[in-house]
């Protein structure tokens, strides 16, 4: 049996995507302080505990909010250690497609990398207030991820900041914050930093760089033939027998889905 301490103020998920009469708002600087808070508490697992710890599905659902909104990693239950020396192993492929690293999803190599690239999307989220994959925005807007990267390469990031902030936010540092979501998502995982780097760029001790490279997005892994094991609810068209339950990543990117690789 697990015990957690009472967390008044559910899920990220629920204060950052609910529906608009949602009773918590969060401002910039609660913004900032969550994502901080999320990259030490991943730092704890990767770089301070020993057996080390890999979470595999860190996601906005999964971070809890406390009464002064400070944020707790929940849900271990897809959590992998990494005993001695062991910096990969291969497994199947469980998460939530969305924030599955690219090398991770298509071959089962997992490493903290993987934790890191899941955090570079959540951040990306949290300074957007956008889920991961809206269906109901233009194809070319779609994914929050690919639309990150065209506005990075068009030199107008900072418009992918929340409307519902209404302009009050650090301008400088909503950049900042948008840089090293995608950094953390770049395609080779030897690029992405270590989550001790990742709190000290939050925090500003430490230089991003100018050298950001395109990430690992999802339409590179469209042909990846995977089956859901829990569709979320808006889903268009959730698997409705054994037979059905192969699909592209594309249709269950959208579902953001929890998923496990098929067997040969």
């Amino acid at each position: 049996m697990l015990v957690y301490n009472y967390l008044e103020n559910n899920s990220l998920a629920q204060s950052l995507f609910g529906n608009s009469h949602s009773s918590i708002q969060l401002d910039w600087k609660t913004r900032v302080k969550i994502c901080i808070g999320v990259a030490s508490g991943l730092k704890y697992l990767h770089e301070e505990v020993r057996p080390v710890i890999v979470h595999r599905d860190i996601k906005a659902s999964n971070i809890l909010l406390d009464k002064d909104l400070s944020p707790k990693i929940s849900d271990f239950g897809l959590a992998k250690l990494f005993p001695g020396n062991m910096t990969h192993i291969s497994t199947r492929v469980a998460g939530t497609l969305g924030y599955l690293a690219p090398e991770y999803a298509i071959r089962g190599q997992l490493t903290k990398k993987a934790d890191v690239y899941s955090f570079g999307v959540l951040l990306l989220e949290i300074v957007s207030g956008r889920c991961h994959t809206d269906p109901r925005l233009p194809l070319q807007d779609q994914f929050l991820l690919e639309r990150a990267w065209a506005l990075y390469e068009s030199g107008d990031l900072k418009s992918l900041v929340d409307s519902t902030l209404k302009g009050v936010f650090d301008t400088e540092e909503a950049q900042r914050l948008l840089k090293i979501g995608l950094l953390c998502t770049q395609d080779t995982p030897k690029i992405r930093p270590s989550m001790s780097t990742i709190v000290k760029m939050l925090k500003g001790e430490c230089a991003i760089g100018d050298k950001i490279m395109r990430p690992g997005l999802i339409t590179d892994v469209m042909d990846l033939k995977i089956r859901t094991v829990e569709p979320v609810q808006f889903s268009a068209s959730p698997p409705k027998s054994p037979s059905d339950s192969n699909s592209q990543v594309s249709m269950l990117a959208v579902a953001g889905s929890t998923v496990v690789e098929e067997s040969p």
